[in-house]
């Protein structure tokens, strides 16, 4: 059985299914949702509690990751604010239609009168959306303004995801995929036996190595490396003279370009790091990383069934 099941047994009560999800219209509810009974849901945030009106059919998401659990639930957003040529793999066939880049500028401008424009019952955001309190207050005249509750601007998947399921008054169903996306990458952890081992996530820049937050990759049972903060991103560099402190025992490396990419493998050091010399260091892509930075459920499938990582993890 394809590990994916798992999360979609977990939704099938109550909620769509991501691959149910590109055939619904944008804001429409899926068939034999029974949570629009009741009044407005009270949603603890990140700037306070919300009352979202019962049952929000016209959902705007600033960010993917709010997107794809929406649309997981059975609410396709009728806006999200990413390009189409940007969509990651697993939102390809799901948000092609309301991907709206208008939204959101890549200095991170929110563009507030584009967010009303869309009328929407409830506006989803990442912390990074609303740095500017002035701009939350705009928006928050717009409609109610669901942040996930986190001191850091990057939060945790699964809290990211919760408050998503709770604004649309799908608590339960959300629990249940959060719930089964972390026994699936468990259950990956155990068969592969990669408990315990380490991980180092980065990506080699021009003025040195980045490392990316990857704290998902915890839940297969492994442990971050040295420098490897997990639910930082950007916090620690080395430079190219210290490549060989990148010695976990499965390194990803994101090479923005060929540049990038030869930064690495041309650098004394690289032959001899231990996943080199163990095959376990994988050059990956966008949705590898962003499918572990900026997680949902949809994108921990993605993960563990079509990234490509068995093939690393099972040496």
């Amino acid at each position: 059985m394809k590990r994916s099941n798992i999360v979609v047994v977990a939704l099938t009560v109550g909620a769509m299914t991501l691959n149910g999800c590109s055939s619904a219209s944008p804001g429409s509810p899926s068939e034999g949702d029974e949570s629009g009974s009741g009044g407005p849901v009270s949603v603890d945030t990140l700037k306070g509690t919300v009352e979202v009106p019962a049952n929000p059919e016209t959902v705007v998401a600033l960010n993917t990751p709010s997107a794809d659990v929406s649309a997981q639930l059975g609410t396709t957003p009728v806006a999200v604010g990413t390009s189409a040529d940007e969509l990651n793999a697993w939102q390809q066939g799901v948000l092609d239609e309301v991907a709206d880049d208008s939204l959101v500028s890549d200095s991170y401008d929110v563009d507030v009168e584009k967010v009303a424009s869309y009328e929407p019952d409830v506006i989803f955001a990442a912390p990074w959306n609303v740095t500017d309190d002035a701009v939350y207050d705009h928006l928050s005249d717009i409609a109610p303004v669901v942040v996930p509750k986190s001191e850091s601007t990057n939060p945790d998947w699964d809290v990211s995801a919760q408050v998503v399921g709770e604004a649309l008054g799908k608590k339960d169903e959300v629990e249940e995929a959060i719930a089964a996306t972390k026994e699936s990458m468990k259950s990956l952890g155990e068969e592969l036996e990669v408990e315990g081992k380490t991980y180092q996530v980065i990506s080699p820049r021009s003025d040195g190595i980045y490392f990316g937050n990857a704290a998902p990759l915890e839940l297969l049972g492994l442990k971050p490396g040295q420098h490897q903060t997990p639910e930082e991103v950007n916090r620690f560099t080395l430079s190219a003279e210290e490549l060989n402190q990148l010695d976990a025992d499965y390194l990803f490396i994101w090479a923005m370009d060929e540049d990038a990419k030869s930064m690495v493998e041309d650098n004394p050091s690289y032959d001899s790091l231990p996943a080199v010399k163990n095959g376990t260091a994988k050059f990956v892509d966008a949705d590898f990383t962003t499918a572990i930075n900026g997680a949902s459920p949809a994108s921990l499938d993605w993960l563990i069934n079509d990234s490509g990582i068995e093939d690393v993890l099972e040496k």
